[in-house]
């Protein structure tokens, strides 16, 4: 149950602090919504951003709204992208969009918004044609830094748009701290080059990989703790893991 905070720092020159959840897997959570309460109070974010995979089935949406709760009560706006769990079957992926948009979630799927500072730019997991990429980027000016919101950290290699930072999640950081985990367990490229948490430069363009804060398939971690993520865009450091 020990949730680890994460701080970095992105040079991006932006006055702003994001606060990421990712896999919130709230059928196989630990980590009370009263520790989003702390931590708000505490780091004060000015945005909240979820990177997909909330839950696997319908019965347990009811379930999130305590954390949605908390963000809402703090006056804090949230923006998501949905992961492939959130797509676990179709009657989820009806329900889950409007249901969280009733609890002031924004889900961006494919498609852009214009913040103050920056652009948000959210891939959805499922992407049924080629368009979904130019959907997402078809709004963007170029005018500002720009960040992007997706499930699946591989996603960035079929990002031809440019943009400054990427926050994924999907690899819970293996979940299990086990030597060669991804060389048995197929989850892209960039597992398999070791790129699998933490923070990174990929060709020119940020990325942070989240190790999220519920667990997939099985309610246990091993040596990774349940993360979240406090990120900082005026940042000068080159912070690498």
């Amino acid at each position: 149950q020990w949730l680890k905070v994460e701080h970095i720092d992105v040079p991006l020159g932006i006055d702003k602090k994001i606060l990421q959840l990712s896999d919130l897997h709230i059928e196989r959570n630990r980590i009370h919504p009263e520790k989003m309460k702390e931590l708000l109070q505490k780091e004060k974010p000015d945005y909240v951003f979820i990177t997909g995979d909330f839950t696997a089935r319908e019965k347990h949406i009811p379930r999130i709204k305590p954390y949605l709760d908390v963000f809402n009560e703090y006056g804090i706006e949230v923006y998501a992208v949905f992961g492939n769990h959130d797509y676990r079957t179709f009657q989820l992926s009806l329900r889950l969009r409007p249901w969280l948009e009733e609890n002031q979630v924004k889900v961006l799927v494919n498609e852009s918004i214009e913040l103050t500072d920056f652009t948000l730019i959210g891939l959805d997991f499922y992407r049924e044609d080629e368009l979904g990429l130019t959907k997402a980027f078809s709004k963007v000016k170029g005018d500002k830094p720009s960040v992007v919101l997706c499930h699946d950290p591989n996603d960035i290699a079929e990002v031809a748009d440019p943009f400054d930072l990427m926050l994924s999640g999907h690899l819970h950081g293996k979940q299990f701290n086990v030597p060669f985990f991804f060389t048995f367990i197929s989850k892209g490229e960039l597992a398999k080059r070791g790129i699998y948490q933490g923070f990174h430069k990929i060709d020119g363009s940020y990325l942070y990989i989240s190790k999220g804060i519920g667990q997939a398939h099985w309610n246990y971690r091993f040596g990774v703790r349940s993360e979240v993520t406090v990120l900082s865009l005026n940042g000068e450091k080159n912070n690498s893991n």
